[in-house]
């Protein structure tokens, strides 16, 4: 806008500029005809009567003009019949009579410049008279009443008619006049119009308006993109609130950007505010900023990166930009679409696009706002101004372009103005519609969608059965898990355990199944990998299940289908009565699931966030400042609980991530490597907390760190290959799948390390020495040999007849039954 007024100003520093001497300048010779279309054909002179003698002042004419534009107007040498179809251009053309000259013009509109009728008396002395016919429709800047074409004509005719006197028109006696142009000295006027702001002012508040679109648009994406949406989603937010949402912030957004425009628009005194009534103004712009808004919601569904945001939004900025400034920068072109010559699917089309409706209301506006300029005495005269009532009434025609030709002229069929609104109001319903609707259908990267019918679905409304439960026999019947090859015993048992209906569990997972797939150009569905393969798993109350697995086993992928984010390829799982298939929605707000990545807003603390999350939660106001401090308090985080999140350490981010799935206290909590990037001492903080806090409750956890399985898990699952290999209590994987025992000694010197050896050949004669250093001996004890691990360590602790000095002995360790299960599965 500042830019505007800088234009403005410079315009009219140069409208209200005097020139007290104006230069003076050469007249130019008659310049060439132009027919309606640049290339038609055209008469640049008729004259009559076609005599000798007005021939030879033709000819003096043609020869004298050529001097003066190098362009050569050649004597044609009869006249055409006066009906006749013009096939080229021609120079200077005989007429038998004045009429003729009339008649040929009406016959050939836009394509004869001049005529000229002679009347010659010889005399003596001789008398030459002439009249000279000149075209009208557009006149000079008010102080040449002819212009300068038909000066040129009248000076090159007297010329001509001097030089016919003398010996030849070539020669030297030949007549010249040297005529010098000279405008009227200018004042300023009074008063000027707005003309950069009537031009190019549309475009201008376009931009500011497009500011906000580009914002919002940019803004939705990342969230999107970083996962922020989803995670609030899954910890209770409804699509439905989330848009709603952003239309309720950004219309106070909008409306301070309308009203800091309409007041800047005032004081700067720009005709199109100043004499507009100003809830017009405002209520122009409110619209028009809602309008991009709700068309930002509807462009966002389809995009999932935020640097693609940036380049679509800078796509629709600059074709936005071309079309206002444009289609609306004259009234000629603005109201072209209303002219009946005009196909109404093009201006039917455009009214989808706000910022032709935006561009149609500024017109209407500008108008009735910036008055006329009389180019004859150079005077502005102001225009009536934009009221309330004009809003509904159509505009005069005395402002309005005429279009046709021939003859046939007519003024375009506008609508009231406050149709623009209306189509605005349209634009913002529409497309606030569309985007919720675009949202639930188009797959996410995730690939999970919902159905294009989502909404005849009386669930959807609020109609289907309470709560979205199932029988659990209903359920059971409807999954079936099958029998893998080579299944583990404990996984088999786990599966019969889990779709044993008189089971005590809180939730069943039964044959779930991920697959990545494509189809080729036939369309046939080609599976690219099985990320999960048919886990089956029941899980009980105040239980915490530990699942362990290397990089790509199916562990995030197995907790992503289970809290909604990925959709299921087949298998199902049963939450406390709801089938994840059928009830993601209730489901999801039973969840509590603290993912991979951290999701964060870095502008908020920790306090903000756990406030956040609770309103999601639906938790009273009052017992919100409580359940902050409970929680910081518990992970070390309350006293930078005012730091903004982008200042926290990666274990920090981790401990608030941690807390923020447990808000709500939902009866299922999804941990997903919750301590990586913790420090020892947080990491103990963090393992209290989930002990207490896994009481009543279902627990998973994945997890790198065999320290933490071992301490929290009250079973251990180990996948790999997409499969559940494994699955117990930590004592009970370590005796089944680990080595046995380690069996340490250590012998007072040197020399007793044979002799120690040869002795326990006798104690544990399938224990294998795994290394001997520094009189140090470590053994593996099979469980071959577990009877005799008690006689050995008696004889040990006795002293070992002075062989032994200092020893120890420990279980085979849950990263040795990992790494064992592990080689097994994957041999390469």
């Amino acid at each position: 806008l500042l830019l505007l007024l800088i234009l403005q100003k410079a315009n009219d520093a140069l409208e209200r500029k005097t020139i007290a001497r104006p230069e003076s300048y050469p007249l130019d010779g008659l310049a060439p005809c132009q027919g309606r279309v640049r290339g038609d054909p055209c008469v640049n002179l008729l004259f009559a009567p076609d005599t000798p003698q007005t021939r030879q002042i033709m000819q003096a004419f043609s020869t004298k003009n050529q001097e003066r534009t190098g362009l050569a107007m050649n004597v044609e040498g009869s006249a055409l019949p006066v009906d006749s179809r013009l096939d080229r251009s021609y120079g200077i053309l005989p007429a038998p009579n004045a009429d003729y000259i009339y008649n040929f013009a009406l016959n050939h509109p836009n394509a004869t410049a001049f005529g000229v009728e002679f009347t010659i008396e010889q005399g003596p002395p001789a008398n030459y008279r002439y009249q000279v016919w000149y075209n009208n429709t557009l006149s000079g800047n008010g102080t040449d009443l002819f212009g300068h074409q038909t000066l040129a004509l009248v000076r090159g005719v007297d010329e001509a008619i001097f030089s016919s006197q003398g010996l030849s028109p070539t020669a030297a006696s030949a007549a010249v006049f040297d005529v010098q142009l000279k405008d009227w000295p200018t004042v300023p006027p009074l008063v000027v119009a707005d003309g950069v702001v009537n031009q190019f002012g549309c475009l201008f508040f376009f931009c500011t308006q497009m500011i906000i679109f580009m914002t919002v648009l940019h803004t939705i994406v990342q969230e999107r993109e970083s996962r922020q949406r989803e995670r609030m989603e899954v910890m209770g937010l409804r699509p439905e609130i989330y848009w709603t949402s952003w239309i309720i912030s950004n219309t106070f957004l909008a409306l301070i950007c309308a009203l800091v425009t309409s007041v800047i628009g005032l004081a700067c005194r720009f005709h199109a505010f100043s004499q507009t009534n100003f809830a017009v103004i405002l209520i122009t712009f409110f619209l028009f900023a809602m309008a991009m808004i709700c068309f930002a919601f509807f462009i966002s569904t389809f995009l999932h990166r935020a640097n693609g945001a940036i380049l679509v939004g800078i796509f629709v900025f600059i074709v936005g930009m071309l079309f206002v400034s444009f289609i609306f920068s004259s009234t000629y072109v603005g109201y072209l679409w209303w002219d009946s010559a005009t196909a109404p699917s093009a201006r039917i089309v455009f009214m989808f696009l706000p910022f032709f409706n935006f561009g149609k209301m500024y017109l209407d506006i500008s108008v009735l706002t910036s008055g006329k300029l009389d180019v004859l005495s150079s005077t502005y005269t102001g225009g009536p101004g934009f009221h309330w009532s004009d809003l509904y009434r159509n505009i005069d025609n005395s402002f309005l372009p005429v279009y046709g030709d021939d003859g046939e002229y007519r003024y375009p069929d506008l609508p009231v103005p406050a149709q623009a609104w209306y189509f605005l109001l349209m634009n913002i319903g529409l497309y606030f519609l569309l985007a919720m609707y675009f949202d639930r259908v188009i797959a996410t990267e995730s690939g999970r969608r919902e159905s294009y019918l989502f909404f005849l679905n009386p669930r959807y409304w609020g109609w289907g059965k309470k709560g979205g439960q199932v029988p659990l026999a209903t359920w059971l019947s409807s999954v079936k898990p099958g029998s893998i090859p080579d299944e583990d015993e404990d996984v088999r048992r786990e599966r019969e355990m889990a779709i044993d209906p008189s089971s005590p569990v809180a939730v069943r997972v039964v044959g779930l199944r991920k697959e990545y797939s494509h189809r080729n150009f036939i369309g046939m569905r080609k599976v690219d990998k099985v990320a999960v393969d048919r886990t089956t798993l029941g899980l009980k109350e105040g239980e915490l299940l530990a699942l362990l697995g290397q990089n790509g086993a199916g562990k995030s992928t197995t907790m992503n289908m289970l809290s909604g984010e990925y959709p299921v390829t087949s298998g199902d799982a049963y939450f406390y009565g709801r089938s994840l298939r059928e009830s993601r929605a209730d489901i999801r707000r039973m969840l509590g699931v603290c993912p991979q990545d951290d999701i964060l807003f870095g502008d908020l603390n920790a306090e903000e966030h756990v406030t956040l999350y609770a309103g999601l939660k639906g938790l009273p106001a009052q017992g919100i400042p409580e359940l902050v401090e409970d929680r910081l308090k518990a992970v070390k985080l309350w006293n930078v609980r005012k730091r903004p999140t982008s200042t926290y350490s990666g274990g920090m981010k981790r401990r608030l991530s941690v807390i923020i799935s447990t808000i709500g206290d939902p009866p299922i909590v999804f941990l997903d490597e919750p301590t990586t990037g913790m420090d020892p001492m947080n990491r103990r903080y963090v393992w209290k907390f989930l002990e207490r806090f896994k009481q009543g409750r279902v627990v998973i956890l994945t997890t790198h760190s065999m320290e933490e399985a071992d301490i929290l898990g009250d079973r251990i699952a180990i996948m790999a290959l997409g499969r559940l290999r494994a699955l117990g209590n930590s004592v009970h994987l370590k005796n089944r799948f680990g080595s046995g025992y380690r069996l340490t000694l250590v012998a007072p010197s040197a020399q007793a390390v044979p002799e120690l050896q040869d002795r326990m050949r006798t104690q544990l004669p399938h224990a294998h020495l795994e290394d001997e250093s520094a009189g140090s001996l470590i053994y593996q004890v099979p469980t071959s040999d577990l009877d005799q691990v008690p006689s050995c360590l008696r004889w040990v602790e006795a002293g070992g007849d002075g062989l032994v000095k200092n020893w120890a002995i420990s279980q085979a360790t849950l990263e040795e039954v990992f790494l064992r299960l592990i080689r097994e599965t994957n041999p390469s």
